[in-house]
């Protein structure tokens, strides 16, 4: 039998490819459940944007990841739950929607907690370095937010100091206990909680021959006990999903401890893959934007410096970018 080629199959690969966009190739991709399975393994998104956490998708299985652009297609009386990294939202979708920016949004801002998102209202009792070099800086618990209410404390060792008093005050709690040859501090097993719902003020005091020499004060909010539960389940269902680690770590973990600001967890998680021996450029990346949030400029560059080499050694020049930025954002804070 004579085969002869099909010059029209040609012409129309070609025809597509000239005629129709990435973005608009997406969402056609999208609109069938073959183009569900195959967005992110040909790389049509540039990263993840979302996660179903939920079954009740007609295509999707629970912990995909979601791409803007992909379409949530809800069985008949079910509900999707998908968490939105960039807003950091749960979203529960009932009828066929498109994932998309109109309901997928990086917030416009950070609330009031100073952040790489939102540098320009951080408080204006930030210390630069010259202020910091006599006085013993709270360093943890990690910002003004925190769900911790036995909160490992840490500082800033200072010059001349042979001890620190760390001074715990608010509502139920007052107490004292003197550090001496160490800079940080294992909440007392003997000294009550702190209870949730209410506001607290951390001060370390640095000391010497038991004259004291300056003090640093940080002031801590817990949050109430359903939000405190609320967040715990939404962290037990990540770890049940059973993903890469890291990824947990940076993406639905950190999306999930600063949908409420926390900071401490945020940072807290991250540091764990850091000493894991993680060596994601992402992760590394996002705890400098967590250590700037937190006003440690230091600690912040420090990261962001091993992020950079990471991301060079891999040619991820995507994280390179962001990593230029938050430093460019840590020099203006260090000159403020």
């Amino acid at each position: 039998m004579l085969t002869v080629s099909s010059p029209i199959k040609k012409v129309f690969a070609v025809r597509l490819t000239t005629l129709v966009s990435i973005p608009t190739l997406i969402l056609l991709l999208a609109s069938s459940a073959w183009g569900q399975q195959r967005i992110l393994l040909h790389n049509l998104c540039d990263e993840p944007s979302g996660r179903v956490y939920s079954m009740g998708d007609r295509f999707l299985k629970t912990g995909r990841y979601l791409c803007l652009g992909e379409r949530i297609n809800p069985q008949n009386g079910s509900a999707v739950k998908v968490l939105c990294f960039l807003n950091r939202k749960i979203l529960y979708l009932k009828q066929s929607t498109v994932f998309n920016t109109q309901i997928c949004a990086p917030p416009p801002n950070e609330a009031v907690q100073c952040s790489v998102l939102n540098i320009v209202p951080c408080p204006h009792d930030y210390k630069g370095p010259d202020d910091e070099k006599n006085a013993p800086i709270v360093t943890s618990p990690y910002g003004s937010s925190i769900i911790d209410n036995r909160p490992e404390i840490s500082w800033r060792s200072v010059p001349g100091a042979d001890s620190y008093t760390v001074v715990v005050l608010g509502n139920g709690v007052s107490w004292e206990a003197d550090v001496v040859n160490a800079t940080h501090l294992s909440y007392p097993k003997e000294q009550k909680e702190l209870q949730y719902g209410n506001t607290y003020t951390i001060t370390v005091i640095s000391n010497y021959s038991g004259q004291p020499l300056n003090y640093s004060p940080l002031v801590v909010h817990l949050l109430p006990l359903d939000d405190v539960q609320q967040i715990r389940d939404e962290v037990k269902q990540i770890k049940d999903l059973g993903l890469s680690p890291d990824e947990a770590a940076f993406r639905d973990l950190d999306a999930i401890y600063m949908s409420k600001l926390l900071l401490d967890e945020s940072i807290k998680t991250l540091i764990a893959r850091v000493v894991a021996g993680s060596q994601n450029p992402t992760l590394y990346r996002v705890l400098g934007d967590r250590y700037l949030g937190g006003l440690l400029p230091n600690e912040a560059e420090q990261t962001y410096t091993i992020a950079a080499q990471l991301a060079l050694s891999s040619s991820n020049t995507s994280e390179l970018s962001k990593v230029q930025s938050g430093l460019k954002l840590v020099n203006w804070l260090k000159n403020r």
